[in-house]
């Protein structure tokens, strides 16, 4: 068996996108280092830097995941949620007039990553991202 296959959809206006992620499993496989983001791929040629901005989330109770920039040299950590924590998250990275979470490609090649742990059959993620591209 192998883990689910999420629903997805992106959209890109200019230098501003958003995502919107779900996955449902069947089985107790795993997410590991999943592409969310490729940066590479990115319209207008913004392929340089990406701004996450916010992330809002809802995840079942038994699974957790872990969000990973990867700029091809090295993984940088970005975000954990909580195990066991059922309720509508968001984080504002932007909240106080901060930049956000932001991270460069190395000539053009990055991706944002997810990786789960925990995952039981019937184990559900929904996530929103908003970001930002230059």
């Amino acid at each position: 068996m192998a883990a689910p296959t999420p629903s997805t959809y992106s959209r890109q206006v200019g230098k501003a996108g958003l995502l919107v992620w779900n996955a449902v499993w069947a089985n107790t496989d795993n997410m590991s280092d999943t592409v969310l983001i490729d940066l590479s791929a990115a319209s207008d040629s913004h392929t340089n830097k990406i701004t996450i901005e916010k992330i809002a989330y809802k995840c079942t109770a038994g699974i957790e995941f872990t969000l990973e920039w990867d700029d091809d040299s090295s993984d940088e950590f970005i975000y954990t949620s909580i195990l066991g924590d059922t309720n509508d998250t968001e984080i504002d990275f932007t909240f106080g007039g901060r930049d956000g979470v932001i991270m460069t490609a190395t000539g053009g090649e990055g991706d944002l990553l997810i990786t789960t742990t925990s995952a039981a059959s019937a184990d559900e993620i929904s996530m929103v991202i908003w970001y930002r591209l230059s």
